[in-house]
């Protein structure tokens, strides 16, 4: 499904669960507890935008952005947000013409940042702005992620793929 400026955006949710359970069982030793309710939850919702990939002079290789926003209907003010790139690669292709077929792993990543929950973006890279390992060769990329809420609990997976183009250095 292309998008505007060559974006893909889907909307994927999380939950992160903050689940306390409260028993308000007493016994004989125990004193009596004031009423409580029997669980509290707290849900965020994540939502990816995925850039195409392209050639970054600053980071000499080819690298493709995820940039991750989370909402929520709680009192979470932050989650702790996994996401998992990779940046395939399909030989072959032409400009406005990208090659077809499952690609292959030209690079990964693996982070973990907190993303506030009132909406704002923050920026995951594939491969991570450190790394040594430079993709430069000509052909089809195509960036995938997939991500969860693993504080202040787990959530449910996520995954958003983004749109395959041909790059060229």
């Amino acid at each position: 499904m292309p998008a505007a400026s060559g974006v893909l955006r889907r909307r994927v949710t999380l939950t992160a669960a903050a689940l306390l359970t409260l028993s308000a069982a007493s016994t004989a030793a125990t004193p009596p507890r004031a009423h409580r309710p029997a669980s509290v939850q707290d849900v965020a919702v994540c939502t990816p935008q995925i850039d195409n990939p392209h050639f970054s002079n600053g980071a000499g290789s080819v690298i493709f952005k995820a940039r991750m926003s989370c909402t929520t209907d709680g009192a979470i003010p932050t989650v702790n947000l996994r996401v998992q790139g990779t940046l395939g690669y399909v030989p072959g292709g032409a400009p406005g013409q990208p090659a077809q077929g499952p690609p292959s792993s030209a690079a990964t990543s693996d982070q973990t940042q907190t993303v506030p929950t009132n909406g704002q973006q923050v920026t995951f890279y594939t491969p991570v702005p450190d790394d040594p390992k430079k993709i430069t060769a000509g052909g089809t990329y195509v960036g995938s992620v997939t991500f969860q809420i693993v504080a202040p609990a787990p959530g449910t997976v996520g995954h958003a793929q983004g749109n395959y183009v041909y790059v060229q250095r």
